[in-house]
């Protein structure tokens, strides 16, 4: 089927059965996407700060180093989709304040393995409950099965997504190894980079 937007022909082929019609940005999905997060990003910059005195992206940092401990440099980059002077800024940043060190990778002495301090941990372990409730008051506008259902989509878009982002300028799902039924290979959480 060919998009029209505003009765004009766009001349792109959709799928209808899994993209609705759509007349402007606010109707695409990853727009919407986007708007969800910068809406939870903007609620997390406050309280993150008044609270623990963190920043969205030191939390984030430390959230996923934490879980993956020790863990390479380059795998928190590619983890959080940061570029790499972003990720030394911030990780020099929470070194600073005690909260993560990087240790010389003995496997390869080009990269570090970031690790939580004591002090990281312990806050880690403070935020993390605080953000697991703020998590739950988003997930009360869904039922239980809703929220199953987003949570089992999640697993399923992230690591596609997740492949596409690492890809070269001008790649297209053909590129990629996926077919119009979505990526092929593994999408369970456990099998995450």
């Amino acid at each position: 089927m060919i998009l029209t937007t505003n009765g004009k022909r766009m001349g792109i082929r959709v799928d209808r059965a899994r993209h609705p019609a759509v007349d402007d940005i606010r109707e695409l999905l990853t727009f919407r996407l986007a708007m969800l997060a910068a809406a939870g990003d903007r609620l997390g910059h406050g309280w993150l700060r008044r609270e623990f005195g963190l920043r969205l992206q030191e939390w984030r940092v430390l959230g996923v180093v934490t879980a993956m401990a020790p863990v390479r440099f380059g795998t928190v980059s590619q983890a959080l989709l940061l570029d790499k002077g972003q990720l030394s800024r911030l990780v020099k940043a929470l070194a600073s304040r005690d909260l993560l060190e990087a240790r010389a990778d003995a496997q390869d002495a080009r990269t570090h393995r970031l690790l939580p301090t004591p002090a990281g941990r312990r806050l880690h372990d403070a935020v993390l409950p605080r953000a697991l409730e703020r998590n739950q008051r988003v997930l009360a506008a869904l039922t239980p099965a809703e929220a199953a259902t987003l949570f089992g989509l999640l697993d399923r878009l992230e690591p596609f997504m997740a492949n596409r982002a690492g890809g070269g300028p001008g790649e297209t799902a053909e590129d990629d190894g996926t077919t119009e039924d979505g990526p092929q290979g593994p999408a369970s959480r456990g099998e995450r980079r």
